[in-house]
């Protein structure tokens, strides 16, 4: 069994993103031909990890090899392949989610294990014999919400890892206490872990996050490959974290032995999906810099932070990690997650994460469903607690309004 190097390289990797962009920060200026590739200054070990990581995303599973028996897809990059592997997806990729119930007190619908749910796979393995899920109707009692997603990219998430606990929870105000408007809050694993990962910041590692997509995704199984060891930030002044709750193996019925991606090829996984490098910042025009003033000047940078500070130097990443409340056009009806106790609500479906936006300019369609096809048409869907900054760009010129897609379309 090859070592679990993967877990051993953050004093390793300062390297990494000590280049940028006018800011400095990791994820700034340079070639596009480097989109995809690893962070630089990785170990030899992890180098190779990333690169076994990379040619397993584009395998194609077989049912031999535990494909399914329900999938959507069989291979990680078929999901995660525009403008190359690791990247997004085209709307047609998009998937549904299920829930059962009233949040917070939600659970998975008859016919999928859990929540996320995915209960309309596009293909069954052989012998084709098993019932397919369906989405069941609403009952009286418990109402069902079946939302969609569409694939979100993951160049440069793997770095937000590195980011600290303290660093996330300092940027909460989950009472509005200074009156902006905006209350943003930071979201808890079941185990109080801070989540940094996916578009409720439900989950708190890459570990976690991965092995619930190839299970719900291809319906392929895993053992945990560092478990708890696996939890980013293991001290935080706010709440106790708890072991647990990533040392169970997945498994289905398809009649394939468990797991079925060994320990060591999803150890190589989860090290191209952290350390694949962010997207690199495109060179400013004079549009750009101006648009980038009109964005702070507004009132976007009050959630999409230029800059977060993590343990390999700053990550000009255009988020807080923290959950917004959108406006009731853009909720789900799903929560998520154990979000930090506010007055203003207790649960997360009408939240999401400040999605990141470097890379953004790889990235249509936009929004957790896919639902915008332009970026304009993404910023016109902000409501909630984005109210103030859409109606201030409402309000600007259009020559305005095109600075500040020049200063989007570099990231």
């Amino acid at each position: 069994m090859r070592p679990l190097h993967i877990c051993l390289v953050a004093t390793l990797v300062l390297a990494a993103c000590s280049g940028g962009g006018s800011s400095g920060a990791a994820g700034g200026g340079g070639s596009e031909a480097a989109l995809g590739g690893p962070i630089e200054g990785l170990p030899a070990s992890a180098l190779a990890a990333f690169e076994r990581g990379r040619a397993l995303m584009s395998h194609r599973f077989t049912p031999s090899e535990g494909l399914g028996p329900f999938y959507n897809a069989t291979s990680c990059a078929a999901c995660h392949e525009v403008p190359t592997t690791g990247g997004s997806a085209p709307l047609y990729r998009n998937f549904f989610f299920a829930a059962q119930g009233f949040p917070p007190f939600q659970g998975p619908v008859a016919t999928a294990p859990a929540i996320p749910s995915i209960v309309l796979p596009n293909f069954q393995c052989p012998p084709f014999n098993l019932p397919r899920p369906t989405i069941p109707p609403n009952s009286v009692l418990f109402p069902v919400v079946t939302p969609q997603r569409n694939a979100p990219p993951m160049f440069g998430i793997g770095l937000f890892e590195f980011v600290n606990d303290d660093t996330i929870t300092g940027n909460a105000d989950p009472d509005d206490a200074n009156g902006d408007g905006i209350s943003g809050r930071f979201n808890r694993t079941p185990t109080f872990d801070i989540g940094r990962f996916g578009y409720k910041c439900q989950a708190n590692n890459i570990e976690a996050f991965i092995r619930g997509a190839a299970q719900n995704q291809m319906g392929m199984t895993t053992d945990p490959v560092a478990g708890n060891a696996a939890i980013v930030s293991l001290s935080t002044r706010f709440l106790p974290q708890v072991g647990g709750g990533q040392l169970s193996p997945t498994t289905d019925n398809d009649g394939i032995p468990d797991p079925e991606i060994s320990i060591n090829d999803f150890a190589d996984i989860i090290a191209f999906c952290r350390f694949l490098k962010p997207p690199e910042r495109l060179p400013d025009t004079p549009e750009s810099i101006a648009g980038e003033a009109l964005f702070s000047s507004i009132g976007c940078t009050a959630c999409h932070l230029p800059e977060l500070s993590s343990s390999i130097g700053p990550l000009a990443a255009h988020t807080d990690l923290l959950i917004h409340d959108l406006g009731p056009a853009l909720a789900d009806g799903v929560s998520q997650g154990l979000p930090q106790p506010s007055v203003l609500s207790g649960t997360t479906e009408n939240e999401f994460r400040t999605q990141p936006l470097w890379g953004l300019r790889h990235h249509a369609p936009f929004l957790h469903d896919g639902r915008a096809d332009t970026i304009e048409q993404a910023i016109l869907a902000h409501a909630g607690e984005a109210d103030a900054a859409r109606l201030a760009y409402e309000a600007l010129t259009q020559v305005e309004k095109d600075n500040i897609i020049a200063f989007l379309e570099i990231l």
